[in-house]
């Protein structure tokens, strides 16, 4: 079975570059662009692992987090950004990123073997 991931970007061309990335090595990815897509995506979960823009329209990232966290207790979280984010963990990526630095990222939190 698949890991199950779900991405939150408002940028379009974000989600777009993570799925391709992710879903070419065998995840399964479910993508939100705003709040509302979130609100529906989590009827979809459980989720392995989140991957969440830092500067969302709407809602705080802990917010994101702990909505997702409801449905998806044991789900893992990368957090991205493209401005002056501060990197508080490994559990991190700075836009724009590299395709295998982002799949290596999700290996590694999700404790795969590459």
């Amino acid at each position: 079975m698949p890991k199950k991931i779900l991405v939150i970007d408002d940028e379009p061309l974000i989600l777009i570059a993570v799925e391709k990335a992710l879903s070419k090595v065998g995840y399964q990815i479910v993508k939100a662009v705003d709040m509302k897509e979130l609100g529906a995506a989590l009827k979809e979960g459980p989720y392995d692992m989140l991957i969440t823009d830092v500067n969302m329209a709407g809602d705080t990232v802990e917010n994101i987090i702990r909505k997702v966290r409801k449905h998806s207790p044991s789900v893992r979280v990368l957090r991205m950004s493209g401005s002056s984010f501060k990197k508080s963990s490994d559990h991190f990526i700075e836009k724009p990123f590299r395709i295998d630095e982002l799949r290596k990222k999700v290996r590694d939190i999700l404790n795969e073997p590459s």
